[in-house]
């Protein structure tokens, strides 16, 4: 199944909150991905320009987008970011493709 990885961003708002009452929040982000059919297979927190990270897996871009929409939707992030992660042999797949595409494209004025 795909997997993506969520950077998020804290509103100030929220901090608040968490300092005042942290909660279990793998447990609430974990419940929110399940209810829309993604599994959460890690939460993170971290120091620089995201708070913290979550990697799911989803079955499609749409279900990722779903627990990202989630989040936003709740006005507790102040930014959010969502990719899709590959491993070795989809990276192979994509190159693959890459080459295929390479050999009949044609740059601009040419």
């Amino acid at each position: 199944m795909p997997r993506f990885v969520i950077f998020f961003a804290y509103s100030p708002e929220t901090w608040g909150r968490l300092v005042d009452q942290p909660g279990d929040r793998t447990a609430a982000v974990r419940a929110s991905a399940e209810a829309v059919g993604a599994r959460l297979e890690a939460l993170y927190w971290m120091l620089g320009e995201a708070d913290g990270m979550v990697i799911l897996e989803a079955p499609d871009a749409q279900t990722a987008a779903a627990v990202t929409l989630t989040s936003a939707s709740t006005g507790t992030v102040r930014s959010l970011g969502t990719h899709q992660l590959f491993d070795e042999d989809e990276l192979q797949s994509v190159l693959g493709k890459v080459r295929s595409g390479r050999a009949v494209f044609r740059a601009p004025g040419t």
